[in-house]
């Protein structure tokens, strides 16, 4: 009878995705997965609360970034302090995760590309918008048969928790309908509340228009607060693959990687900090980026080591030293690991450059 004031700032704000995206750290190439979560223990946190680090685990780190909008109540009936140390390790994997108060989960849903949800009013929001969807958990008894939600949930496909997550998002569902099944008064929810109020207060409806207005643009959403950054590089595991004069470099976090592992290519390296706290990594990695010690020091210590990175040239072991032109030195050891010589196209993340790997 009213329509939807939401559906109609998210409306109003289609224009600006690119400003938002910006705000929230999105570089061009880059794509945005919302992962959506209401409150319950059938809510996609409730049910399936590894989503989000499989998420993070699974997708390219340079190709993807994640946003995770959680329900206020979730918030508040566990603590910031609680929810934010259940994904201290998703936040050092890159997660963006904004607090409940503000804006700043609708114009994730302006910036996304995609969305996982469940039952809650994001999913029907994000659905309404045009982005391709798939729900990691649905609560069908708390659902009212008919409603809008309802028929979300009859047409949007559930996460598999064995098929690689990349390929379920490709296959993710559009519903260019949702918008309608949201509200039949697009455009008009704030005129027609007004209306409303001032009718009951038996008062004229003022004159002047009462136009949506698009979201305001974050600020500023950190992954992680200035106290719990570090300064250790973050441990990644490395899919380089050379084809002709292309290579490939696909990178995930390696605190994240569990026992799913089809995502990481086949022949896979790891590359670490010379400071990386977990010994194991330091010592089984085949890049290490040094933090002061010579790259003969660091060959001797780590056997398995094949390549040091430091001072932006990168140390091959044997003694070869190479400088890395027009791209960044550790994504062009990876591709000098995996085979790469002389001039090259270097693809990571959507971007693409021209790297030429020179004798030291």
């Amino acid at each position: 009878m009213a329509g939807d004031p939401v559906l109609d700032e998210l409306a109003a704000s289609r224009p600006f995705r690119s400003e938002y995206r910006a705000a929230l750290g999105i570089r061009p190439g880059q794509k945005l997965l919302l992962v959506s979560s209401t409150w319950s223990e059938r809510s996609l946190l409730g049910a399936s609360f590894e989503l989000i680090s499989r998420a993070l685990a699974e997708l390219p780190q340079d190709e993807f970034r994640v946003i995770a909008a959680v329900h206020p109540n979730v918030w508040y009936g566990h603590g910031g302090w609680q929810i934010r140390s259940w994904l201290a390790a998703c936040r050092r994997a890159g997660l963006l995760l904004p607090s409940p108060a503000g804006p700043t989960w609708k114009a994730a849903i302006c910036a996304a590309d995609a969305f996982v949800g469940d039952h809650g009013s994001l999913s029907l929001y994000a659905a309404a918008q045009g982005l391709p969807g798939l729900l990691a958990a649905f609560d069908e008894h708390t659902v009212a048969p008919g409603s809008p939600m309802a028929w979300l949930g009859e047409r949007l496909p559930r996460i598999c928790p064995t098929r690689p997550l990349a390929r379920q998002l490709a296959d993710a569902v559009r519903l260019p309908v949702a918008a309608d099944r949201v509200s039949s008064r697009p455009g008009q929810a704030l005129e027609l509340f007004r209306e409303l109020c001032y009718r009951h207060l038996k008062l004229p409806v003022p004159q002047t228009a009462c136009p949506p207005r698009p979201v305001p643009v974050p600020v500023s959403v950190p992954e992680l607060p200035a106290e719990a950054r570090s300064p250790v590089g973050q441990a990644l595991y490395v899919d380089a693959v050379v084809s002709g004069e292309r290579v490939t470099v696909r990178r995930y976090p390696a605190d994240l990687q569990g026992r799913r592992t089809a995502h990481l290519g086949a022949d896979p390296h790891l590359l670490a900090d010379e400071a990386e706290p977990v010994p194991g990594r330091r010592d089984s990695a085949e890049v290490l980026l040094a933090r002061g010690s010579a790259p003969a020091e660091l060959f001797d210590r780590h056997p398995a080591c094949e390549l040091v990175v430091a001072e932006g040239r990168l140390h091959l072991r044997g003694g070869r030293v190479f400088t890395a032109v027009g791209a960044d030195p550790v994504l062009a050891a990876s591709a000098l690991l995996a085979g790469a010589e002389g001039t090259c196209t270097l693809e990571a993340g959507g971007t693409v450059a021209q790297l030429t790997l020179r004798p030291a």
